[in-house]
């Protein structure tokens, strides 16, 4: 496999991630720690998962295909609406603080598509599969904080309607998650 095409994969994958980073970006004034923490998380997330799934081969794929949309949906539906919680309790004030119970659930969340990749990595016979996870974390990376930062911009337009259109975003995310 090519450099470029670890690239491309790496980009798809965080596609997730870069719309939940712009949504958490929007409510939020501190961009910069928030788009460390979600950077970090993502790409860590993004990276691990395509390594278990490389590890663990065809043993659960079936399990991981099935099972797997229906806890994202429920994770981001659950997010979307303590989101939009949020910004009814608190229309002054739209800073937000990520606990680990929710970086670890989104992170969670944006990767099962990364574990069955690496779930294809592993019945094609990739052989490079460190540097494969190392170039998938890095792009995640990248694009999380592009993300948080570009959302955090938004958001100072929005102001405190930016927890509504944040939390609308990753319910949408969510249902398409479950409906595939």
């Amino acid at each position: 496999m090519y450099f470029l095409e670890v690239v491309l994969i790496g980009i798809s994958l965080a596609m997730d991630a870069f719309a939940i980073c712009l949504c958490q970006g929007l409510a939020s004034k501190n961009k910069g720690s928030l788009a460390l923490k979600l950077g970090l998380t993502f790409g860590a997330f993004q990276a691990i998962m395509p390594w278990l799934g490389y590890s663990v081969g065809n043993i659960f794929s079936s399990k991981v295909s099935t099972y797997g949309n229906i806890l994202a949906f429920i994770i981001l539906v659950l997010i979307g609406i303590n989101m939009i919680k949020e910004g009814k309790e608190e229309e002054e004030k739209y800073d937000i603080e990520i606990g680990l119970k929710a970086l670890l659930g989104m992170g969670i969340a944006t990767s099962i598509d990364a574990l069955a990749v690496g779930l294809s990595f592993a019945m094609n016979g990739q052989q490079h599969i460190y540097l494969y996870v190392m170039i998938i974390g890095i792009v995640t990376f990248i694009i999380s904080v592009v993300g948080t930062n570009l959302g955090s911009k938004v958001g100072e337009l929005l102001g405190s309607k930016a927890h509504y259109f944040g939390g609308t975003v990753l319910i949408i995310l969510g249902v398409k998650a479950l409906i595939g």
